[in-house]
């Protein structure tokens, strides 16, 4: 008895289900090449990730109008201090969007948050006049298609303390009473 009306069910469920998939593919998603990031809002590292040392990628979800204006902007992923950077320079960028529909289309961005150089900053001069020969990437915002890529200079808090030198006397290792000059 419940085998019998179980299999109506099954191929009724089976039937429906065959006929969503053509629906399901009748949805056309916008090509991402339709969408064009005209003009970037710059964004701006935020200062306590950079005092923090926070580096790394966030991507972005938007849809764009028929008219280039942003509708919706969400985070895919990323870390929490260089979510709202990113939010922010999306909603204000302005794109192109060639050949859409009325529907808003899908576009996704790529932040991309680090440092110029990844050596301690609070270093002698000697080491930095050495380390300043070599090539090292140049601060500031760059962006190639749907791919931006922020650099900085890190925050440095550097220790007074560090530059202190001692110095021993013969005295001192005698008698065990080291100075700090």
């Amino acid at each position: 008895m419940i085998r019998s009306l179980l299999v109506p069910i099954v191929i009724e469920m089976a039937g429906f289900w065959c006929a969503a998939i053509p629906a399901l593919a009748q949805v056309a998603t916008v090509p991402q090449e339709q969408v064009l990031l005209s003009k970037l809002s710059p964004p701006i590292f935020p200062p306590l990730a950079r005092a923090a040392r926070v580096s790394g990628d966030v991507e972005i979800a938007l849809r764009i109008r028929k008219d280039g204006t942003v509708e919706s902007v969400e985070v895919v992923r990323g870390h929490p201090l260089l979510k709202p950077a990113a939010l922010e320079s999306a909603r204000q960028s302005k794109f192109e969007c060639h050949d859409c529909r009325d529907t808003p289309a899908p576009y996704s961005l790529l932040y991309t948050f680090e440092y110029t150089t990844t050596q301690h900053c609070c270093q002698s001069q000697e080491k930095a006049a050495v380390t300043a020969q070599t090539t090292e990437p140049q601060a500031g915002v760059t962006h190639y298609k749907d791919h931006i890529t922020i650099l900085i200079d890190p925050f440095c808090i550097c220790d007074p303390s560090a530059d202190v030198v001692k110095v021993r006397s013969a005295k001192c290792l005698f008698l065990w009473h080291c100075s700090t000059r």
